[in-house]
């Protein structure tokens, strides 16, 4: 919660003089309205910096799904499937493929194993999509977190450069 209180910046004024906002979150140290700026606008960008590991982190294990289901598609190809079990519980489970898109038994012949490969083709399309949406996810919480600590670190320079300032006409 940010909480804000005016400071005389004459302790002998009267109420109608001019006075500094200050600022604090959560009853924390009182801050000016650049401070709490540059507070936010950083924390912001540490927060998007988070969510863009965590996204990159889904394309990772997306990836090795999409290498595992692609090595599965080629052994179905070319009907050399060893262990159908844990080809179809990667199926069913990982990708998400119902039990008649991946049934208890591998029919070896051609119409059997068409039908497996074209739900696995769709399956491996989705992942696809979602792999190039979350890069897009990405590429825009990694401009957006740019934005943030650009701004924080331009109020932080100014509100360094306008306390020197004044420090200097003292």
């Amino acid at each position: 919660m940010i909480q804000s209180v005016q400071i005389s910046t004459n302790r002998y004024a009267s109420p109608e003089a001019a006075a500094v906002n200050m600022y604090s979150v959560d009853g924390g140290e009182q801050l000016t309205l650049g401070q709490l700026m540059a507070a936010v606008c950083i924390r912001a960008g540490a927060n998007m910096e988070a969510q863009s590991v965590n996204k990159m982190n889904l394309m990772n294990n997306n990836v090795e799904h999409l290498k595992t289901a692609a090595e599965y598609l080629g052994q179905l190809a070319t009907n050399s499937v060893s262990d159908w079990a844990t080809v179809r519980n990667f199926l069913r489970g990982t990708l998400g493929m119902t039990s008649a898109e991946a049934p208890d038994t591998l029919d070896t012949s051609y119409n059997g194993r068409f039908k497996v490969i074209n739900a696995l083709k769709n399956h491996l399309e989705a992942l696809t999509r979602q792999a190039q949406e979350d890069m897009i996810d990405v590429q825009s919480l990694i401009s957006r977190r740019d934005v943030c600590m650009t701004t924080g670190s331009s109020l932080v320079k100014s509100t360094g450069g306008s306390q020197n300032n004044t420090a200097s006409t003292l």
